[in-house]
């Protein structure tokens, strides 16, 4: 490529890739994505390092495993950031040259884990402006919300939780459209991050949403009492009914629909300011939702299904207008690389015949420390294999809702395993030196993890 492009990196955290329309859900939830995919790579066996938010990101912003970075569980009595021995992506890009910022809906992505390290800016998710070196152009407006962010982040919870999707998300990229602009009229390149989370519950998307989908809007009640109810699933205090899971997942569509359309405001920025073209755009999710869709006490962790770990991703090199499709199993461990050294094409990075690596060690979070099952899972166009630390084995076949346990030929599955220890023994030990963000959770902090079912 020869000079150095604009980098756009977004994550829509908890985006399955089965209700996405780009990659042929039939309802039309992402007709931005759709035109995306149009001039831009899709690939479809991409893979997440872990099934859920803090280590899948921390993966993506540094190349590493979960083992490897260490960061694996969000206990709150220990440190939960990034060592400091480790490079983010954003400060490789800002030594450079490149301006950074990052805009995060979700409390795991920023100063509490030490990914807001390397930005210039950094919005949090309660629009705490936590970095700014006083060259970005905050208006009043946003250095009040700042200044009262811990009044926000308690608005922010539910039963109030109305408020997160109008003003949270939107404000954000609403900022970030705003940086764009401003950053495509100075000589250095820029790095944008944006993480957003409407298809993480709670779901209130707006009744337009809904419309658009030919669904029938739901008043204030039934969006409070599905909240309620899907909260108490995720802390496993009750299961979904069948038809409780199908209007969730209404909700879900209908928080994907808008979603999509803030995206398209950020790549109309682009567009405005010219810049469209020749930036590169990486747009994925950090993991899937299940939402009913397994037996949460099987053997079989529902975490590490396909539905989880399985997620969409689309690469718009700069200059490219062609779309492409990528079948061979991908790691978003590769999206560091890419986004690291945009000027050089690192296609092969995302492209590895190799299957693709996740790991999960359950618990997840809690307010103490405890005893962790790791697992593990390998992932081809075919088949998955997965294995605990208990040596535990399965073979699955199939995608998303429709994965299922099979038993292959004995051959299959000895490839499977040789692939499996063979992955396993490239990884190594994480860090020793200690994290550089606090270990312990402000309220609003874990109020608001406790709203997101985290804690």
């Amino acid at each position: 490529m020869g000079t150095k492009p604009d980098v756009l990196f977004v994550v829509l955290d908890s985006m399955r890739r089965d209700r996405v329309s780009a990659y042929d859900h039939h309802r039309r939830t992402t007709p931005e994505l759709e035109s995306l995919a149009t001039e831009a790579t899709r690939f479809e066996n991409a893979y997440t390092p872990a099934p859920w938010t803090l280590p899948s990101h921390c993966s993506m912003f540094t190349g590493l495993t979960p083992s490897e970075h260490g960061v694996t569980n969000g206990f709150t009595d220990r440190s939960i950031g990034l060592p400091g021995s480790l490079q983010t992506t954003a400060e490789t890009l800002r030594e450079r040259g490149y301006r950074t910022a990052g805009f995060s809906n979700n409390p795991w992505v920023g100063q509490l884990s030490g990914l807001s390290r390397g930005f210039n800016s950094f919005v949090e998710w309660d629009l705490e402006v936590s970095r700014d070196d006083e060259t970005t152009s905050n208006r009043l407006r946003d250095a009040l919300y700042s200044r009262g962010h811990t009044l926000l982040g308690y608005a922010s919870r539910q039963p109030l939780a109305l408020l997160k999707r109008p003003f949270f998300t939107s404000t954000l990229v609403d900022r970030a459209s705003r940086w764009l602009t401003q950053q495509a009229a100075r000589p250095e390149p820029s790095f944008a991050f944006l993480n957003l989370m409407e298809a993480h519950s709670p779901y209130y998307p707006p009744s337009s949403a809904f419309r658009r989908l030919d669904l029938d809007p739901p008043n204030f009640l039934e969006s409070r009492l599905l909240n309620t109810n899907l909260l108490a699933y995720t802390m496993r205090r009750t299961d979904l009914s069948e038809a409780q899971r199908a209007r969730t997942l209404e909700f879900y569509d209908a928080c994907l629909r808008y979603q999509d359309r803030q995206l398209g405001v950020l790549f109309d920025a682009l567009r405005e300011a010219g810049t469209y073209d020749d930036t590169l755009i990486v747009v994925c999710s950090d993991h899937g939702k299940t939402l009913g869709d397994f037996d949460r006490d099987a053997g079989l962790t529902h975490y590490m299904r396909s539905i989880n770990t399985n997620v969409p991703l689309f690469v718009k090199w700069p200059g490219q207008e062609e779309a492409g499709r990528v079948t061979a199993p991908t790691e978003l461990t590769a999206i560091h690389d890419v986004i690291s050294h945009p000027d050089v094409d690192e296609t092969a990075a995302l492209t590895d015949d190799e299957p693709a690596l996740t790991e999960d060690f359950i618990p997840h979070t809690g307010k103490t420390s405890a005893e962790t099952t790791r697992w593990r899972a390998v992932s081809g166009e075919s088949h998955r294999y997965l294995r605990n630390t208990a040596g535990e084995e399965y073979v699955l076949g199939g995608r998303g809702p429709d994965e299922h346990v099979v038993s292959p030929e004995e051959e299959v599955t000895r490839t499977l395993r040789e692939q499996f220890e063979a992955r396993v023994s490239t990884l190594a030990p994480p860090p020793t030196d200690e994290a550089e963000t606090p270990s312990s959770l402000g309220r609003s902090v874990e109020g608001q993890l406790e709203d997101l079912g985290y804690l």
